[in-house]
């Protein structure tokens, strides 16, 4: 008696070690399943978030590339239309100058042919004269020719200025907004990241509990029939 009440104590302390690994395991696996599906949540959402990054970066180069294109079309007519005008105005000045070049030789012609019927001294004298006033009239042009020189660089150069410091403060505004994006984008994988694991870890608790629960609602019945199974055997030993 004493021998086979042994080995059965032995049977069920085997079984119950094995439920208990088995239920271990099963927690474990549940346990990790839930976990592996916040780490794989977390990392979609990343991907998703870069995803959506992408696409609307695209779409603004999309569009930036269409007004582009745009942009080249009518740069391209302006071009020829202005490549048009100064065709014309070219051939235009050139007619002129050949005009005026043609009417200037035929003067020169016409004063050389003068002078030799004039009094040498005389000549060298108007020419003298006449050398003099060019010279004066192209010192002025010179200075004239600086002076606009000086305001046309003067106006670029504050002109320049100006544009650099505005793309300079530009520069400073965009890799502000990127640090502002990134840092949005942190916080909001973060707090996505936070309130997942915060539901998943209060899963894990709920699943337990459906467990358990199960466990509970699978356990009673058997207690009642192994319970009822032992009063028999009460009863029956009382009755021998």
């Amino acid at each position: 008696m004493s021998s086979e009440l042994d080995q059965l104590k032995a049977a069920h302390e085997e079984l119950r070690l094995q439920k208990r690994a088995i239920d271990r395991e099963t927690e474990d696996t549940r346990t990790k399943t839930i976990e592996d599906k916040r780490v794989a949540a977390a990392e979609i959402e990343k991907l998703q978030l870069d995803l959506e990054s992408l696409k609307e970066e695209s779409a603004a180069l999309t569009e930036k590339n269409k007004n582009l294109e745009s942009d080249v079309a009518s740069l391209k007519l302006d071009h020829e239309e202005k490549k048009k005008k100064q065709e014309e105005d070219y051939d235009n000045q050139r007619r002129a100058k050949q005009k005026l070049q043609f009417q200037e030789a035929k003067l020169c012609t016409k004063k050389v042919n003068v002078e030799k019927k004039c009094d040498p001294v005389e000549v060298h004298k108007l020419q003298i004269e006449e050398l003099e006033k060019e010279v004066e009239h192209n010192k002025n042009e010179r200075e004239e020719v600086k002076k606009i020189y000086e305001t046309e660089m003067n106006k670029l150069d504050n002109i320049l200025s100006k544009v650099n410091f505005q793309k300079k403060t530009w520069e400073k505004k965009v890799q502000a907004a990127r640090e502002q994006l990134l840092k949005l984008n942190a916080n909001c994988i973060n707090i996505r990241e936070s309130s997942r694991k915060e539901l998943f870890e209060k899963d894990l608790l709920l699943q337990r509990l459906v467990l358990d629960t199960n466990r509970c609602l699978k356990s009673i019945p058997e207690l009642e029939a192994s319970t009822a199974v032992l009063e028999k055997m009460i009863k029956d030993t009382v009755l021998m």
